[in-house]
């Protein structure tokens, strides 16, 4: 089954149990960034001066998560930087990418109540880890033991660092090791527009997850 960068990296925010892991606080941001760098890789948006421009030629992206994205863009009024979007595309978009998993049958959805208030949550459907989330573990795994990467793969594991997943997406490796070998690997991205905007991104969500951990 092929999943979206976005649907990856909430597998990896969420135990099997279908609650958020620990280290899950800003997954949203780094759901947003991945939609960026979707819509980037697919040609819909472009970092021109250092903000997003939309591709005007084409009219949405024939995806409900990359659409929202789409429309949270256009309509933010202005070329924004990634940073201002990011918080722009966040909104709603953990619940699409949740109910694209529910619908795939990848999730289940449940309603449990904690202090008469009723919360949802979306364990695996299979029991265990879903099989989409462990070929993306074993991808990851292949990146740090091995330095086999490839341009999803590298991109998905700096946004896990960056939305601070390192434990989710690297069970028992310190983020130091993960960021040296990330930086010993060959640079795998054929767009130097889409690393390029990669980069934003991943300097903002950085900057909001530690303003989060800081409470700052």
């Amino acid at each position: 089954m092929t999943v979206s960068l976005a649907e990856d990296l909430l597998l990896l925010g969420y135990e099997d149990d279908g609650t958020p892991t620990p280290d899950s606080g800003t997954l949203d941001y780094g759901l947003a960034g991945a939609v960026l760098v979707e819509l980037a890789t697919a040609r819909r948006i472009k970092l021109a001066g250092g903000r997003v421009r939309v591709d005007k030629t084409e009219t949405g992206a024939g995806d409900p998560i990359l659409d929202h994205g789409l429309q949270r863009i256009t309509g933010y009024g202005r070329e924004a930087k990634p940073g201002e979007l990011l918080d722009a595309i966040r909104g709603g978009l953990r619940d699409l990418v949740l109910d694209r998993l529910v619908d795939r049958g990848v999730l289940l959805r449940e309603q449990r109540r904690v202090l008469l208030v009723p919360l949802p949550r979306f364990p695996s459907a299979t029991g265990g880890e879903p099989p989409a989330e462990t070929e993306t573990r074993a991808r990851l795994t292949a990146l740090i033991d091995g330095g086999t990467t490839d341009e999803r793969t590298h991109t998905l594991a700096t946004l896990a660092l960056a939305a601070g997943l390192t434990s989710s997406a690297f069970p028992g490796v310190p983020r130091a090791d993960v960021e040296r070998c990330l930086a010993a690997l060959p640079e795998p991205w054929q767009s130097t527009a889409v690393r390029e905007l990669l980069d934003e991104v991943q300097v903002s969500i950085i900057a909001t997850t530690t303003m989060f951990m800081t409470g700052s």
